[in-house]
């Protein structure tokens, strides 16, 4: 085995009914916090936040609600959440959503205790010290791994960008993964978001910089998506399906913290960053099986061990033949859980790929992809994701 660095500090609250454990975990770290949460969920879940909120009560805890959250969080929500933050001396900040939430509640942590604002803390630019506050996060979703995670991704709309912090300091203090949160979760946001677990989990795995740790991980992760992520596309209410994929999705969270992911993560963020309609989930499948013909002769065992998931008759076949069946077990699965997509479906045409490669060879993602591309390499990855390709 070669060397290697795992870290994972945060707490796991995992299992059905365990919002209700909110207020106690909180009131060990604060007693005044910002409660991050997704408007959505004020329409179609209100009586799941009101049982947190109770919840946070009941411990002591004053929150002040902040719902000013978007799909692929914006720059300008979080700066806003960051001024209600500063102005109510809040102590932590508490996130209750899918990624879009806690990624902003992540962001707001940062930009209400440092200078400037979060877009200056980039992976590439100042680092968040240790007086971000304390974070907490409860999923709603299965996909971003976000709760086990340093990652907050957002948008500076301004500069049709969108990048990521990534800094141990964004690790959640504790994670509360109720599966009974994800069950009214439409079938295409289980979709979208479920396959995020998976490109997560395989980005990690085909890493340059992978470790022994993540790959067992990642596998069990992988194993838990594919049979379950069809389950709960088909039936959102299948309580054990939601189970599995919500595990899936915090390793998925440690994977990221520890690895991270490779070339579809820095072809798929700059899609959604110039196209915010474009979940992030959708910009990866449009994305995948291009990637998978560009790279599987990188890695030819681990693509031919997860093709075997998807596919055991392909147990008889050599690795490299199995290998190379991947980008048409992805389209398979993709089309499964109604996820196959071109990018003339989101209206997007050859005219407009100059800023988006060129965003995305910005992003360092690529450099750990067992074949690293040129730019050459990466516009022909996204010509092939077109439906005239």
């Amino acid at each position: 085995m070669k060397s290697f660095n795992y870290y994972q500090p945060t707490r796991l609250l995992f299992g059905a009914g365990r919002r209700a454990e909110t207020g106690a975990a909180v009131r060990e770290i604060a007693d005044i916090v910002l409660f991050v949460v997704d408007p959505t969920l004020l329409k179609v879940a209100a009586a799941r936040v009101a049982e947190v909120e109770e919840s946070l009560a009941a411990a002591g805890v004053r929150y002040v609600r902040f719902s000013d959250v978007v799909p692929n969080p914006t720059l300008d929500s979080i700066q806003r959440g960051a001024e209600l933050a500063r102005k109510e001396g809040v102590k932590a900040v508490v996130g209750m959503g899918g990624g879009s939430a806690i990624d902003t509640a992540k962001a707001i942590a940062v930009a209400a205790t440092h200078p400037g604002t979060a877009w200056d803390y980039l992976y590439f630019k100042k680092k968040p010290t240790s007086a971000t506050l304390p974070i907490v996060a409860i999923s709603t979703t299965s996909g971003t791994g976000t709760q086990t995670s340093k990652v907050s991704v957002f948008t500076n709309t301004a500069e049709n960008c969108k990048s990521a912090m990534w800094n141990d300091n964004l690790l959640c203090r504790v994670a509360i993964v109720d599966p009974e949160l994800m069950v009214s979760v439409p079938p295409r946001v289980t979709a979208s978001t479920g396959f995020d677990i998976f490109t997560h989990t395989f980005e990690s795995y085909i890493n340059t910089g992978a470790s022994e740790a993540v790959d067992s991980i990642a596998l069990d992760a992988i194993v838990r998506v594919i049979r379950s992520l069809p389950v709960a596309v088909a039936n959102g209410g299948n309580l054990a399906a939601r189970e599995d994929l919500a595990w899936a999705d915090t390793l998925a969270g440690q994977c990221l913290a520890n690895v991270g992911t490779t070339l579809p993560h820095a072809a798929g963020q700059p899609i959604s960053g110039h196209f915010p309609k474009v979940s992030h989930g959708e910009s990866l499948a449009v994305i995948y099986p291009a990637f998978a013909e560009f790279t599987w002769r990188g890695a030819v065992a681990k693509f031919a061990k997860v093709a075997r998931l998807f596919n055991p008759a392909l147990a008889a076949a050599s690795d490299e033949a199995a290998a190379a069946s991947f980008p048409l077990e992805i389209e398979k699965f993709l089309k499964l859980i109604g996820l196959y997509c071109r990018l003339d479906d989101f209206g997007i045409t050859p005219d407009d790929l100059a800023p988006i490669l060129k965003h995305a060879m910005e992003f360092p993602d690529s450099q750990g992809n067992p074949v690293v591309p040129s730019e050459d390499d990466m516009r022909n990855i996204y010509l092939r994701s077109f439906r005239a390709a």
